[in-house]
């Protein structure tokens, strides 16, 4: 077999332009790759938290007129989109107003709010959302969002 050096100088050329040539490739894949999961998280924040506004919205009157059933009743509207996981309304003291669940299996709480400083917070297999309820300028509660990245995975994936 014939050693690199054997070869002569426009064989040498090729193979040297087909190195560069995929790995130029394999580089600007990679580069597409991370730009559109990059994109793909922001935009899953971006429709999570204008869910988050809607129910906030939707849910300031159960807040002030201490209504967890209508606040529920709210909640529950975000079955429609499978990617929700948990959903829940706190009061502004943090105590738990009204939550829904995706699957009641385990009849797990969501978790509690992380701290008011982010909204958005990414782990391994799930994303969640907090948005602050405001009613006339003042804090009336929080609206919590988890949900899962599987629609982020099966991108990746495809």
């Amino acid at each position: 077999m014939l050693r690199f050096r054997d070869y002569s100088i426009p064989r040498k050329l090729t193979w040297m332009n087909m190195l560069v040539t995929g790995a130029a490739l394999l580089l600007a894949g990679g580069t597409f790759m991370a730009y559109d999961l990059i994109s793909s998280r922001d935009s899953m924040a971006r429709n999570l938290s204008i869910e988050a506004q809607i129910v906030g919205s939707n849910s300031i009157s159960a807040l002030l007129f201490n209504d967890p059933q209508s606040a529920t009743k709210t909640l529950s509207a975000l079955n429609a989109s499978p990617k929700i996981v948990a959903t829940g309304i706190y009061t502004v003291d943090d105590r738990p107003f009204a939550t829904y669940w995706r699957d009641r299996g385990g009849e797990a709480t969501p978790q509690p709010p992380i701290p008011a400083a982010t909204q958005e917070h990414f782990w391994t297999s799930q994303i969640v959302v907090l948005r602050s309820i405001n009613s006339q300028g003042k804090p009336a509660g929080t609206v919590y969002i988890q949900s899962d990245l599987r629609e982020l995975s099966d991108r990746l994936k495809r």
